[in-house]
């Protein structure tokens, strides 16, 4: 279940300036990039500015190297995602590093952004993360949950 206060910001009004605060895990850029579909269409949610999306540069790393390494995406293509979402998303810089997360600490990083941002949410489709539910204020939902929140029609 949500911790309380990572559903608060679902009851601003339209009006009001404070927006989401969101977190991607690494492979919600990445199916971002590969197909057309839930994780693209929130991508471009918050380049629309429904909510504010915060990334680090590890977490960029990660993302653009496993495209590289994994999915052979070229460098032109990497450079283009790249600057699509640091012209989205807002760059932070975590202060602590945390090891929460045993099984596999790599994904650590997306704890620490979210701290780092002080974010309302984390989308994720990694059992790591979900099966946290929350982390500090944030609840860690899947993308599905986040278009339920922030509608995409």
């Amino acid at each position: 279940m949500l911790s309380s206060s990572a559903l608060k910001p679902m009851t601003m009004s339209k009006n009001s300036s404070a927006k989401f605060r969101v977190v991607f895990d690494t492979n919600i850029y990445i199916a971002a990039f590969l197909r057309p579909g839930l994780c693209e269409t929130l991508l471009e949610r918050a380049n629309q500015g429904a909510f504010e999306l915060y990334v680090t540069q590890e977490i960029m790393d990660e993302t653009l190297n496993k495209l590289k390494t994994k999915m052979k995406v070229s460098n032109i293509d990497l450079e283009k995602f790249s600057t699509h979402i640091k012209k989205i998303a807002r760059l932070v810089e975590p202060r602590q590093k945390l090891d929460v997360i045993k099984d596999d600490p790599d994904d650590n990083k997306i704890l620490e952004c979210a701290a780092e941002a002080k974010a309302n949410l984390i989308v994720s489709l990694d059992h790591h993360l979900t099966d946290l539910k929350s982390y500090g204020d944030a609840g860690i939902v899947h993308p599905k949950t986040l278009k339920w929140i922030v509608p995409t029609d």
